[in-house]
């Protein structure tokens, strides 16, 4: 696999066009957030492999011959891996398309890692949803505090990495957070991954006894709200099995729009 300089990213683009789940792929070729691009040719590329940094990886594109399935298995051994370990992190996920193409590589001849299938779903906003969620009126609002806040988009860990662009270093994005008696209880973000007039969005509330009170709920209200007026449209995205995450988008007024597998790797 060969590694694009960024202004040799747009050679990627089409793969990864007219699908709300590869907007982040979008969002590194577009220079929006920090990422790494490769592919098997740089003239007459039959695959693409996007990788966003401090998140995971977009592939897509035809194994049209054996060379390329190699490519592929060296570029996980000699260039993910490392990178991996240099870390000191033990795996990895690539997002891409439902095809056999993909299963059969990744489940069948990539004996050097522990590979696992699962599913994950992308949302849209129904606006007319949300307009109505939005005036509910909760009881917990008179007990928190609530802050706009601009969240770093890569980890300073990351900094020091020669393939990180000095730019996204101080780059921020925009969250909101949610503290109760002076602790953080909630934040819900924009992740980085913006694309045109759609960013997809990250929640979490981190003390296990606050959850289910609705915190997520307020902090995803204030910044939805608040990044429409911008005309910035958000995207949801969580596995298929994280009930919580699928039952907060539905009752903000997110609904499913694709969904796709997700190859989570081990490194032995």
């Amino acid at each position: 696999m060969i590694e694009l300089s960024f202004d040799s990213f747009n050679i990627a683009e089409s793969f990864f066009a007219n699908k709300k789940s590869y907007i982040p792929a979008l969002s590194v070729i577009y220079g929006n957030y920090p990422g790494r691009v490769f592919v098997d040719n740089d003239q007459v590329p039959s695959i693409a492999i996007v990788w966003a940094i401090g998140r995971w990886m977009y592939l897509e594109g035809s194994l049209s011959s054996q060379d390329i399935e190699l490519d592929v298995s060296n570029f996980l051994q000699n260039v993910v891996i490392p990178d991996c370990r240099e870390r000191s992190t033990n795996w990895f996920e690539i997002y891409t398309s439902d095809d056999e193409q993909w299963e059969n590589l990744f489940l069948t001849k990539t004996h050097f890692l522990e590979v696992d299938k699962h599913y994950e779903s992308v949302y849209t906003l129904n606006l007319h949803i949300f307009n109505q969620v939005k005036e509910t009126k909760f009881s917990v609002e008179n007990e928190i505090e609530i802050n706009n806040v601009d969240f770093d988009i890569l980890p300073e860990s990351f900094h020091d990495f020669s393939y990180i662009r000095d730019e996204f270093k101080t780059k921020k994005s925009s969250g909101i957070e949610i503290k109760k008696d002076n602790q953080l209880i909630t934040i819900c973000k924009s992740n980085g991954f913006i694309f045109k007039n759609e960013y997809f969005i990250d929640v979490d509330t981190f003390v296990k006894e606050e959850r289910g009170k609705g915190y997520a709920t307020i902090a995803a209200i204030k910044l939805i709200d608040s990044l429409l007026a911008n005309k910035m449209y958000p995207l949801w995205e969580t596995t298929h099995d994280n009930i919580p995450s699928n039952k907060l988008a539905l009752r903000l007024g997110f609904e499913v729009k694709e969904s796709y597998p997700v190859y989570a790797f081990e490194i032995k």
